[in-house]
């Protein structure tokens, strides 16, 4: 039986996908590890948004995070609207899968959406099949392999890119309208669901386009739309308007001066790339440099792992330099303007965009242009493995790689052995300045630190002479006329994946090492350049306010009793998902808050938002402790309340009694019993879209010590009900999934019709 040759594209493509999933066997398959790194925040958001949908909650509010914050703010959140994500949150709440496994298959196939999508992507530009299947397989075990798992705003900015991508070039091209509403589709979701993370996409696949026009590399059709194109053209308008609209609330809530404005303040200076994360591309395991950088503070580098292998590297060098491809111009730009935002602000271009696009004053995390940055390198290598395949099977060229290829090899071999020394050394530094931190995490490791590390790092030099023995090896079977394409074919893939195997291995391991307890170090205070700093201390509320400090998840000195599995460290996730070790305090409780959250005070301080950060920067523990700080003047009835600066010290705590009658994530009920007039402070975050009603009647809620809230009461007992009601969300929201059922009724109804199914 003759198997076609589109058949054996999809047993290629489900192969290599396979082998991921071999390859992370531990992760995927026998759950014997789970990724590291941010997913105690990413798991936390995860699970609290499962949990709150298995109860019937349509989450809107986190209490549990930042001291309170909008749920559909948080970065770690937005990506939960995917379809994708609902469709498996939903298998798991029918199967009664965990949370944590729930968790770990959506990046896995938020992953291979991205792989796919790339090499449909590819398949369309490249002049062979192998040239695609080869920039695929190239892709789908670069650093992004792993480094994924480490670091997943990778995956959820760019997850789309490819699908995206794919159908601008048809639609731009071939003027397919279905291809137009495929584009809407996945370009509204990304929108919707990515927030400011938006920016990396949209920034990217935007700068793609207009480098390819202004190269002249498009080549548009001259024919027309007919009436039902138009049809279509207008469904797939509609269907992005309605996706999008869910990123007004989000950009709202950024410009405004609400809790989230810490991280505009933090993000100029914040996760930037460095010059020296390019040495990923010739030394495959300075990844490891990362982790000094964290713990020993020896050098610049960020989490932009940018390996994918050294032959691939050569093929790019060789599509760069000898490639004629149409769009190879506009990649080239592309690529220069990546480079620059992944340097960050201090290389100018970032800045530049940020006055054109707002969003970009918020980028956090400019090392995510990486993905892109290697989707850009590998189009390279896609066009270059073009260019060696059109020399042996063009008879009338010269057989072989293309002249210069020696002097490449010497450079990118080099390069390698020069950059290796450079590591090695940076690496032996903090060995001898810092040993009783390589003990401690050697103890925790069950190894020596010291020695796992060495025998990572040294695997670069024999790496580069796997390099050259393979492009030697690569030169004579593409050269000889005796050996048969197939077997070509098979030595390229075979000799490139031994090296990307072997760097994936290592680096997966590395991704998914435990750190909680690595966390610890260094004991060094974490400095802020702001000045609420002095509300930021361990001492004050604030603490937990500040994104860089979520590892307190309480505004009150002592941590909530119910917050169960939302943010516990790293090293606790696996055992609570498997129900061992749970403490039980924490065990069969959903959610909960605690009244030491809650303060009677006797009288508020009436500030400006910008000062209250000076004014209480010389206060006493003690005294921080029972002060209120409000931006407006109470009613004339609570006037006596108010009290000035000069007589914080006066403030104290009122007796009286508070009961909690009702709590969940979007509202809290509460039975106050103040013996004399107070301000009810309650340490969660606060927004301009919570309402309060007291004993039925709604009442100002102050903005409370920056970033809480508060209302004022009167003596006595008092039910009071908050409730937090962002209409402008709700209704974006709602959009948002008319959006969905839109885009499946037209996709659906066309796929029939294009059948003949009336």
């Amino acid at each position: 039986m003759k198997i076609s040759a589109k058949s054996k594209e999809i047993i290629g493509v489900a192969a290599v996908m396979l082998g991921i999933l071999i390859l992370q066997w531990s992760l995927w398959i026998s759950g014997k590890r789970m990724v590291s790194h941010d997913s105690i925040i990413w798991f936390g958001v995860f699970s609290y948004f499962f949990d709150c949908l298995r109860h019937g909650i349509l989450p809107l509010w986190n209490p549990y995070m930042n001291c309170g914050e909008v749920f559909f703010l948080n970065i770690h959140v937005l990506h939960l609207w995917d379809p994708q994500t609902l469709l498996l949150v939903f298998t798991g709440k029918l199967f009664r899968i965990n949370s944590l496994t729930i968790y770990q298959y959506d990046l896995l196939l938020r992953y291979l959406i991205f792989i796919s999508g790339s090499y449909l992507f590819f398949r369309r530009l490249a002049k062979y099949r192998f040239s695609a299947f080869f920039a695929f397989i190239v892709l789908s075990f670069s650093a992004l392999c792993s480094s994924y798992l480490k670091q997943h705003g990778f995956i959820l900015c760019f997850y789309t890119l490819p699908w995206i991508l794919f159908f601008s070039f048809k639609f731009l091209e071939e003027k397919q309208t279905m291809s137009l509403l495929w584009l809407s589709f996945f370009l509204g979701t990304a929108f919707s669901t990515s927030g400011y993370h938006s920016m990396y996409l949209v920034s990217s696949w935007l700068v793609l386009l207009v480098c390819i026009y202004i190269s002249k590399g498009f080549t548009f059709t001259k024919t027309g739309f007919s009436s039902n194109d138009r049809k279509v053209i207008l469904g797939a308008i509609i269907i992005f308007i309605l996706l999008s609209m869910n990123l007004i609330p989000v950009f709202l809530a950024y410009i405004r001066d609400t809790v989230p404005d810490v991280r505009m303040i933090e993000a100029p200076s914040a996760a930037n790339s460095y010059p020296a994360d390019f040495f990923n591309l010739f030394t495959p395991y300075s990844f490891m440099l990362h982790f000094e950088m964290i713990y020993f503070k020896s050098i610049l580098a960020s989490e932009a792992f940018l390996y994918i292998g050294l032959i691939p590297l050569f093929l790019a060098i060789v599509g760069l330099l000898y490639s004629r491809h149409k769009y190879r111009k506009g990649f080239i730009l592309a690529l220069l303007i990546t480079v620059l935002l992944m340097l960050g602000p201090k290389f100018g271009l970032l800045k530049l965009f940020s006055y054109f696009f707002p969003f970009f004053f918020i980028v956090r995390n400019t090392h995510i242009f990486a993905t892109f940055f290697i989707f850009c390198l590998i189009y390279f290598t896609c066009i270059g493995t073009d260019a060696v395949l059109e020399r042996i099977k063009n008879p009338g060229s010269e057989r072989g790689l293309p002249r210069g290829w020696i002097p490449i090899v010497i450079v990118i071999s080099v390069t390698a052995i020069l950059i290796n020394r450079y590591v090695m050394g940076v690496y032996r530094a903090p060995l001898a300045q810092f040993p009783e931190r390589y003990m401690a995490i050697s103890s925790m490791l069950g190894e020596n630190f010291a020695t796992l590390l060495n025998s990572i790092f040294s695997r670069s030099y024999p790496n580069v002479l796997l390099f050259i023995v393979s492009i030697l090896a690569v030169f004579y079977v593409f050269k000889s006329p005796q050996i048969k394409l197939k077997f070509k074919y098979f030595t390229l893939v075979f000799l490139v994946l031994i090296d990307l195997l072997l760097f994936n291995a290592a680096l997966y391991r590395f991704t998914t090492m435990p750190k909680a307890d690595l966390s610890l170090w260094p004991k060094e205070k974490v400095a802020y350049n702001d000045i609420r700093l002095p509300v930021m201390l361990p001492r004050y509320p604030f603490f937990g306010f500040a994104p860089a400090m979520q590892r307190i998840f309480s505004a009150s000195s002592s941590r909530i009793p119910g917050i169960t599995t939302h943010f516990y460290q790293m090293k606790d996730f696996f055992d609570f998902e498997n129900n061992k070790m749970v403490p039980p305090e924490t065990k069969e409780i959903f959610m909960g808050v605690t009244g030491e959250r809650m303060k009677l005070i006797s009288g508020a301080v009436v500030l400006p938002l910008e000062l209250q950060a000076r004014a209480c920067s010389g206060l006493d523990e003690k005294i921080t402790r029972r002060v209120v700080f409000i931006e407006k003047d109470p009613p004339e009835r609570f006037l006596k309340l108010k009290i000035p600066v000069e007589r914080i010290a006066d403030s104290r705590i009122v007796k009286g009694t508070v009961k909690i009658l009702g709590f969940d994530p979007n509202s809290m009920l509460v039975e106050v019993d103040p013996e004399e007039d107070c301000v009810f402070y309650y340490s969660d975050g606060y927004d301009s879209s919570w309402r309060a009603f007291i004993d039925g009647k709604e009442s100002r809620v102050y903005r409370a010590n920056m970033a809480f809230k508060a209302v004022i009461l009167k003596k006595g007992v008092h039910i009071v009900r908050f409730t937090y009601d962002p209409r402008l969300y709700k209704i974006t929201l709602f959009l948002y999934f008319a959006g969905l059922l839109l885009a499946a009724i037209i996709l659906l109804s066309r796929y029939l019709f294009r059948k003949g199914v009336k």
